[in-house]
Order: C-alpha cells, then sequence, then structure tokens
C-alpha cells in the first residue's frame, strides 16, 4: 500500500476572497505545504535535496475545486504519490472537510507533476533513495 501523508489546515479569516469563500490561491499553497510534509514523512526535506545539488521542482498543476470553503473551516489533505518516471514524480492530493472526511465529498482536489533537476536546471535521474523511501505504487 502506498505511504499517504495526512495534513490539516484550517480557513483563516484573511484568506478569504469576497465572496467569503478560501481564495483560490491558498489552495495552491496548502498542497504545497501537504506535499513538502509528505516529503518529510520520507525523511526529506528541499533544503537537504538541495545540498545535494539536486532539487525537485513542479512541473504541472491542475486543481479542481468542487465544494467551496469559508472561514473556520477545517481540512484533512491527503497527499500521496501515485506515479514515478525518470525523473519525475506524480502526486495525488485530496482536500476534505473534516466534518466531511473520511469519505466525504472532497472540497478541492489535485494532481502535481514535479521533476528532479541539477544545477543547470536540465532533468535529472530521480535519487535511488526516493524512489526507495516512496516504494512499489500499484499498478
Amino acid at each position: 500500500m502506498p505511504h499517504v501523508h495526512v495534513s490539516r489546515f484550517e480557513a483563516r479569516s484573511y484568506e478569504l476572497d469576497s465572496y467569503r469563500h478560501l481564495n483560490n490561491g491558498v489552495y495552491v499553497s496548502w498542497f504545497e505545504h501537504a506535499r513538502l510534509q509528505y516529503l518529510r514523512s520520507l525523511g526529506f526535506s528541499y533544503d537537504g535535496f538541495a545540498d545535494r545539488q539536486q532539487w525537485i521542482v513542479v512541473a504541472r498543476t491542475e486543481v479542481d475545486f468542487r465544494v467551496p470553503l469559508h472561514g473556520g473551516d477545517e481540512v484533512d489533505l491527503q497527499t500521496q504519490v501515485v506515479s514515478l518516471g525518470r525523473s519525475s514524480v506524480r502526486f495525488r492530493q485530496v482536500m476534505r472537510r473534516t466534518q466531511d472526511a473520511p469519505d466525504g465529498a472532497p472540497a478541492a482536489e489535485a494532481i502535481t507533476v514535479m521533476v528532479f533537476s541539477g544545477k543547470d536546471g536540465r532533468s535529472i535521474p530521480m535519487p535511488a533513495d526516493f524512489r526507495a523511501a516512496v516504494g512499489p505504487l500499484p499498478g
């Protein structure tokens, strides 16, 4: 079974837009922070990769907004890796309001592709220790 990390966030008043919904830019920030927490749960960090002259950078993010979030709403954000390429990692993230979890309708979902790169900005093979830490994936 693939590793799943769960992060928790709460919508704060200053993160809301004029409709009193969580601003869509905040969703992207939460997804980013949850991916970093996922990496840390495996023993990795952005700084640790940089110290090795390796970087993991976002190449693509797709977000589907399903249910608006309002001030005070708490969410659980599940992050997992769904596929590994030569140098790329595909993350799937699902955000649900805690009062709807664990099987309620998602508030938002994201697919993000991150790519390992070297100091020249070109892609490099995924580090073997990262691939091993993620472990086998279904399919």
